[in-house]
């Protein structure tokens, strides 16, 4: 028993002291105060340096991508035209493989390249340029944290992205975010041409394993952390939910949200089997009003297995945890303007936005100069009957109009030829991966309380 009790202390990366410390009075309070205005303090105060930011489909709702789980306007909400069986059977992996449609007609309209980053995503990228951000664990698939500059090495994706994608198919090849968008925009099922296995974008699907970077960085960067910030989630979904806390003790948590969320969660029921079982392996010497019906909000027995309490905003014994509650864009300007960042954050999103509108404006004008293939070929056709009607006016001119002819319809001819050869050709070179990146899964939140991921945000 004693064995076990290590393993999972020595699994979870639990210390002796984190063990002999619960029952004791709360930690130390480094925060001056417990409001936005402390949290502020603390940040120009220099007490902090390793800030991880968590972040959820609530930070990109501004840039015009809805979120999962708010009521009439959340994605989960508006899926009935796709006839599922439940609304998240779309991003379930067994599903998937066997309607892929659904997904690519969803993804159309959510593919990255169509929207702009938003405040929130820029205050991360400032956090970034100040060598304050440790981490951004982010459960967007949206690619705005690339878009807005946030480095690769500075983010974990924990729900994947759109930016790669591979083949499920025998070959397991490799192909680039353009090469499955153009696939889906012209409304086809994006397949591999080597083995004919649908082309699926590099997220995260219920049943799926999580990144392979995921759990290390977890592992990593939390006993590091020295303030966390939480954006845009309801933190509803595991494993991503518990991450606020794996965080030490002492460190203080925001959370910029529309409401108050991630509290409480993670309780055992006092004396199931589960629970008692758990207490004897891990806390054998705790009295049983410890485990579980105890004054404080916080399960030890789950507390020990990294699913603690939660936030404790409304708790009398609360010395960390801070709400700032409306749009996450707004509160993200009024923590920049109580650091003093406030024009910096502007000049920035002003620029950024500006670099991207017209980059947007010059593709266009490529775009239009590319005539399509099927112009070319009317085009050419055209023009040719227009040679031959002119030149039917005297017999040598009828015969270079037929020459003309005859070489225009070889041009249209050539013309559909090499477009059904490029369509035949991907885009993208490949590249074999493995078949697994992770050895958790993730499972949707319908089916139960200990979903393992969660899709996008405060939502999937």
């Amino acid at each position: 028993m004693e064995h076990l009790r290590r393993l999972f202390a020595r699994t979870l990366g639990l210390s002796q002291e984190r063990e002999t410390e619960e029952g004791t009075a709360r930690p130390q309070q480094v925060l001056d105060e417990v409001t936005v205005e402390g949290i502020a303090k603390y940040i120009t105060d220099g007490k902090c340096k390793n800030i991880i930011v968590l972040t959820g489909a609530g930070i990109s709702t501004s840039a015009g991508i809805p979120d999962f789980r708010s009521p009439g306007t959340g994605l989960y909400d508006n899926l009935q035209k796709y006839n599922l069986p439940n609304p998240h059977a779309i991003f379930e992996i067994g599903f998937f493989k066997e309607n892929p449609e659904p997904f690519f007609a969803l993804a159309k309209e959510l593919y990255p390249g169509k929207f702009k980053p938003t405040w929130c995503h820029y205050f991360i990228k400032l956090l970034s340029d100040k060598g304050l951000l440790l981490r951004n664990f982010t459960q967007n698939i949206d690619t705005l944290e690339r878009v807005a500059g946030v480095s690769a090495g500075a983010m974990v994706e924990a729900h994947g992205t759109f930016y790669t994608a591979h083949c499920l198919g025998e070959c397991r090849k490799e192909y680039t975010q353009e090469w499955v968008k153009e696939k889906v925009f012209n409304d086809e099922v994006p397949r591999c041409p080597d083995c004919d296995g649908v082309v699926k974008p590099d997220i995260v699907f219920f049943g799926e394993a999580m990144p392979a970077k995921f759990f290390p960085s977890v592992l990593a960067d939390f006993p590091r952390c020295d303030l966390l910030i939480v954006m845009g989630t309801s933190l509803q979904v595991q494993p991503f939910a518990s991450l606020v806390d794996r965080v030490p003790e002492t460190c203080p948590r925001l959370l910029i949200n529309r409401e108050k969320c991630g509290q409480g969660y993670g309780k055992l029921r006092y004396g199931s089997f589960t629970h008692r079982l758990l207490a004897a392996m891990i806390k054998p010497e705790l009295p049983d009003v410890e485990l579980g019906i105890s004054p404080s909000p916080v399960d030890p027995i789950m507390r020990m297995l990294g699913f603690g309490g939660g936030m404790e905003f409304d708790s009398e014994n609360n010395y960390r945890d801070v709400a700032w509650l409306g749009d996450c864009d707004e509160g993200c300007k009024a923590l920049a303007e109580l650091l003093g960042w406030k024009e910096q954050l502007e000049e920035l999103v002003h620029r950024e936005h500006t670099r991207i509108e017209a980059q947007i404006e010059e593709d266009k004008k490529t775009a239009a100069k590319r005539v399509p293939g099927e112009g070319q070929a009317a085009a050419a056709a055209g023009g040719c009957a227009e040679g031959a009607s002119a030149a039917s006016t005297d017999s040598s001119r009828q015969e270079s109009s037929a020459v003309a002819a005859d070489s225009c319809q070889k041009v249209a001819a050539t013309t559909e030829t090499t477009k059904e050869q490029k369509q035949d050709i991907p885009q993208a070179d490949v590249a074999p991966t493995s078949d697994t990146d992770g050895a958790e899964t993730k499972s949707s939140g319908e089916k139960g309380d200990q979903e393992t991921s969660e899709k996008g945000s405060s939502n999937l």
